[in-house]
């Protein structure tokens, strides 16, 4: 049994549609991927730190 081998044709409709198909999975993907990386900075919180008064002394400024 001899297989027949399948060569990619962009030229023709089969080849244009099959290209769309392409371009909209990666349209969704990057969709996907954006929301996921906003839903998780959303998530996100800022990270508390300490605040000191430094009181000037006589020393101040040399």
């Amino acid at each position: 049994m001899r297989r027949r081998r399948q060569y990619r044709d962009f030229e023709r409709p089969g080849g244009l549609v099959q290209l769309g198909r392409l371009f909209v999975a990666a349209v969704i993907l990057l969709a996907l991927g954006a929301g996921g990386l906003a839903y998780y900075a959303s998530t996100l919180t800022p990270e508390r730190h300490k605040v000191e008064k430094v009181l000037p002394d006589d020393r101040f400024p040399r």
